[in-house]
């Protein structure tokens, strides 16, 4: 079994990793940047990472969502951050190292190639595990989450909104759409609207 990671593309610590398939994800903007999931402090956070991501990681974890992975990618680098300035930082080769184990558990088999989004939810996962092992625990995960409350943080509507300490909340289904059997949602979760024959 060999895992590889994709270069330039944009148990507890397997429990943590919180991100099958995503049906429809649309190629929309936020905050002027077209193809931005999210936007934080000036930063995208592209749809095709999203969707890398999601592709990537959904038949190997359970509870894959895009508001899921999207948190996550929002959250990562201040979570990683955070973890390396108390002492337990984490390495590419460790987030690697993670999925390879995770991949292992369920296809040995397998020779899969990983984008740097499915290596940054990795990551995620190692550090919030370490930062939760720590003596101060409680304490830094406070750090923590004032440091994600403070972050500048958009999201396009078509993945959720974002709600107080820059939590991300799935989008809701209007009163006056129906849902078709069939149908996926933007963010995977539920199946797509479509129009009732009333809407104009």
């Amino acid at each position: 079994m060999a895992v590889q990671r994709r270069a330039g593309a944009g148990g507890r610590q397997v429990r943590a990793l919180v991100v099958g398939g995503l049906g429809a994800l649309v190629l929309a903007g936020c905050a002027g940047q077209p193809g931005a999931a999210a936007v934080v402090d000036g930063t995208a956070v592209p749809v095709s990472d999203l969707r890398s991501a999601i592709d990537e990681l959904g038949p190997y974890l359970n509870d894959v969502s895009a508001t899921n992975v999207l948190t996550v990618l929002v959250h990562e680098p201040t979570i990683v951050e955070v973890a390396a300035e108390h002492g337990v930082g984490v390495s590419d080769e460790d987030a690697e190292a993670l999925l390879d184990s995770v991949v292992t558990q369920q296809t040995p088999d397998a020779d899969v190639t990983f984008s740097d989004a499915s290596v940054a939810v990795a990551r995620y996962s190692i550090a919030l595990s370490k930062i939760q092992e720590l003596p101060d625990a409680d304490a830094v995960s406070q750090e923590v989450t004032e440091r994600i409350s403070a972050l500048d943080v958009e999201v396009n509507p078509r993945f959720g909104t974002v709600e107080d300490g820059n939590t991300l909340v799935a989008p809701t289904t209007r009163p006056w759409i129906v849902v078709p059997q069939d149908g996926a949602a933007p963010d995977g979760t539920e199946p797509a609207p479509e129009p009732s024959p009333s809407a104009p």
